[in-house]
């Protein structure tokens, strides 16, 4: 049944597939019990220097991008991910960029140009306390800054966002690398994750980063991750705007899918050697069979994000992976 419906839903524009998609997980979320315990691989301990370890009951997650406004987390945590990123959220509520906004290109990847469309961390965190009880894998808020904020203003945006949600969540993930707002991609410098310290709250704090840096560029901001007290690793990588264009011919938007691989993986590769184990990476692109999302591991990758390929090949695909990556 979950088949023929996942088999309709890509018959859909994506953007209309993936609202479908999120309004039957929330059904499904209200008829869950409270709490459950999930028949996963056995529970991991990543230990996190400075934080109280967190738990994963595997080592797959959900990146963000597919559940924007912290809806339907608990009824994914069923699906089988091992802790589930929600958002990005912004302090407040926007609509994104106009639509068409998010294209299925060949072979199984996606190009979207969304814009950080999201209901606004007032209702978010409304959410995110309602359905908490329900799910019992780690959530990390992935958190941007609004469109209509500056550059010189986005410091204040993730501290009111910090504030808001470092109760609620078990950790963030601070994007700063999505193509799709303007000007948001400079923000991946030295000076900002400085400022980002000053503010961090005392939780697992990762930073998203890009995969069209240099290696010259991704290498330093890898180092101040390295010596960094308040940062625990980052997150490689986010969509990319480079393939968008040289091979889509898209002017706009990041792609995300099976071409992105070598470039997600050339880059979890630099960055093992630059750690060295000494903070937790985050291992996403292009990840869309076993046998890669192991070459993430044996790269140096702690945990492993997919988005696209669970657009394309559904529940069947997370649960073989989370299996294939158990220790």
């Amino acid at each position: 049944m979950l088949w023929l419906v996942h088999h309709l839903l890509l018959k859909f524009p994506p953007e209309f597939a993936h609202q479908v998609a999120v309004c039957f997980l929330k059904i499904y979320q209200y008829i869950l019990p409270k709490s459950f315990v999930l028949s996963q691989t056995k529970v991991l301990s990543i230990k996190i220097k400075g934080l109280d370890a967190l738990k994963f009951p595997n080592r797959l997650g959900l990146a963000a991008g597919f559940d924007k406004n912290a809806e339907c987390f608990a009824s994914l945590s069923r699906v089988g991910f091992g802790f589930i990123e929600v958002g990005t959220v912004t302090p407040l509520p926007q609509t994104g960029n106009p639509k068409p906004r998010l294209w299925r290109v060949a072979p199984q990847g996606l190009i979207n140009q969304m814009g950080f469309n999201n209901c606004g961390v007032e209702e978010f965190k409304k959410n995110i306390l309602h359905f908490r009880s329900r799910c019992i894998v780690p959530i990390l808020a992935n958190i941007g800054k609004n469109k209509s904020t500056s550059n010189e203003s986005a410091l204040k945006d993730y501290q009111q966002l910090f504030k808001e949600l470092e109760n609620e969540v078990d950790g963030f993930v601070i994007n700063l690398s999505s193509p799709n707002t303007e000007g948001l991609r400079d923000l991946q410098s030295v000076e900002f994750l400085e400022k980002l310290e000053a503010i961090a709250p005392s939780k697992a704090i990762w930073v998203k980063l890009a995969p069209d840096l240099s290696q010259e560029a991704l290498t330093e901001l890898l180092e101040k991750i390295r010596s960094s007290s308040k940062l625990t690793g980052c997150v490689l990588t986010n969509t990319s705007r480079k393939i968008a264009l040289e091979q889509y011919q898209r002017m706009e938007g990041g792609y995300s899918g099976t071409k992105l691989f070598e470039t997600s993986f050339e880059r979890v590769g630099w960055a093992a050697e630059i750690l060295k184990g000494e903070k937790t990476l985050v291992a996403i692109g292009g990840v869309d069979s076993t046998e890669r999302a192991l070459k993430m591991r044996r790269a140096g990758a702690d945990l492993v994000e997919v988005y696209t390929a669970f657009v394309y090949q559904g529940a069947k695909f997370v649960k073989t992976v989370a299996s294939a990556l158990a220790d």
